[in-house]
């Protein structure tokens, strides 16, 4: 009866670590999703298996140099940027926060969110190494002064792209 007991308690367990992969909870009234990185498209955006299916996710407050764009040559420090992000979030399971500052969605149909791994906003992240630009569009976001200062503090000790491009 102890083994039974043992077995099924077991499973319990193992159930709950297999739905745990997406969780809710709720900060500063926003909605946090956790899911898993299955494709890293580009240095600012991402695509995120979710139990709604694949959503696309571009990441507020940072631009990086264009790899993908048909409309352009691919730019200074894009490779190195989508690597950046690869390497960061690829195979991951992270959190997505929306900006109640912000459209819930681009005009090409993409989520605006940050993201988070371990607790590290990813989006400041990438400015701070000198993978991205500060990025404002339109209007201001929820961590625009954070990002700003980590802009001018890559471009002033010259990291990433601020060093290859000359920029």
């Amino acid at each position: 009866m102890r083994e039974i007991l043992n077995s099924f308690i077991l499973s319990i367990f193992v159930f709950i670590s297999q739905i745990n992969a997406y969780t809710f909870q709720n900060e500063n009234l926003n909605f946090v999703e956790e899911n898993k990185v299955i494709k890293v498209v580009d240095g600012d955006t991402f695509d995120l298996f979710t139990k709604d299916g694949i959503k696309r996710i571009r990441l507020i407050g940072i631009n990086t140099p264009e790899t993908l764009d048909p409309r352009k040559d691919v730019e200074c420090f894009g490779p190195e940027a989508s690597n950046k992000l690869k390497e960061i979030l690829d195979g991951k399971v992270v959190k997505i926060e929306a900006d109640e500052t912000q459209d819930d969605q681009d005009k090409y149909g993409r989520l605006l969110r940050y993201v988070y791994l371990n607790n590290e906003n990813i989006n400041q992240r990438m400015i701070s190494e000198g993978f991205a630009f500060e990025y404002t569009y339109k209007k201001k976001y929820k961590f625009q002064k954070e990002f700003k200062e980590s802009y001018l503090n890559a471009k002033k000790n010259n990291l990433g792209l601020w060093k290859s491009c000359g920029y």
